[in-house]
């Protein structure tokens, strides 16, 4: 049972295990909830994006029955020429549009007052064409100004909206695929955890095994000059569980398995493993690389037991 506490304690791979597990879905549900930030940020872009091209479709709408008016004042324009036209025409044909001239060439007062009269409606249609024309002139360049300046600032606002819905789109694409690796990590790291619980209870059954034979450990601690060697093989221990720092290979009749070691110049540790050649005093610690295990040698050390 010590063997198994030992291994739960900080330090030890299921601590580990499970540690980073916490921390993993912390990060998951922080990263969620920027995503969540990040949608309705990107639903607010789309509004306004929308909105930009409805107006867009309104200024178009706009642009089309201007264009419709100025040709109806165009139509108009041609139709009140080609009348004044005829009217010259037919005014030139009958002679001198001169007043004097026309009241003198009369055969009566009656008719020279006529062709008179005629004369002032033909300058007077004359006048208000020339007024039409002008009027139509300035309203088609005043609108084509509006329209195209309204035109420019409706582009660059619905360009930049669209920028920004297209960055905002892509974070939460990226947000979206950070959050699902972090899922699908945490999901692993949970089975993974689970592997790591059930090799610990595993161990701690081969662990009472082992032990019954061996003597209870003392109250209090102790000290205990050893000859200490090492290895660096990768491996389970024999208790089941994977071989790591402060994984520490004892005879369990003179150390019992599970008792915490202080090993000076090697650190702390935990009497987890057995070894053929362990007996007596001497005690087998395990490094991660041969040429840790080759600087420690073997050495004689007095060690703290707890």
């Amino acid at each position: 049972m010590a063997a198994s506490a030992a291994l739960a304690a900080p330090g030890f791979p299921g601590h580990a295990r499970a540690t980073s597990a916490q921390q993993l879905s912390s990060r998951a549900h922080q990263a969620l909830l920027s995503l969540y930030a990040l949608d309705s940020q990107l639903h607010a872009w789309r509004a306004r994006v929308a909105s930009l091209e409805d107006a867009a479709a309104a200024l178009q709408r706009q642009r089309s029955a201007i264009r419709q008016e100025l040709g109806a004042a165009r139509t108009s324009l041609q139709s009140g020429q080609q009348q004044l036209a005829l009217e010259l025409r037919a005014l030139y044909e009958r002679g001198n549009v001169d007043p004097v001239a026309v009241m003198l060439g009369a055969d009566s007062l009656t008719k020279g007052l006529r062709q008179l009269d005629a004369l002032s409606r033909v300058a007077d249609q004359s006048r208000q064409i020339v007024a039409l024309t002008t009027a139509a002139h300035v309203r088609l360049v005043g609108s084509q100004a509006r329209l195209a300046a309204a035109e420019r600032r409706l582009a660059r606002s619905l360009a930049s909206a669209r920028q920004g819905e297209q960055r905002l789109a892509s974070a939460a694409a990226a947000r979206l695929a950070y959050v699902t690796s972090l899922h699908a990590r945490e999901r692993l790291q949970k089975t993974q955890v689970r592997t790591v619980e059930a090799a610990a209870r595993a161990a701690q059954v081969k662990s009472q095994h082992l032990q019954a034979a061996a003597p209870a450990p003392p109250s209090g601690k102790r000290q205990l000059v050893v000859s200490a060697t090492c290895y660096d093989l990768p491996g389970k221990t024999a208790t089941g569980m994977p071989v790591g720092r402060g994984v520490v290979a004892v005879d369990p009749a003179v150390i019992p398995l599970g008792s915490r070691l202080y090993i000076p110049g090697y650190g702390n540790g935990v009497a987890a493993d057995i070894g053929g050649g362990i007996r007596g005093n001497i005690i087998d610690l395990w490094f991660p690389t041969y040429a840790e295990c080759a600087a420690w040698g073997r050495r004689t050390v007095t060690i703290t037991i707890y």
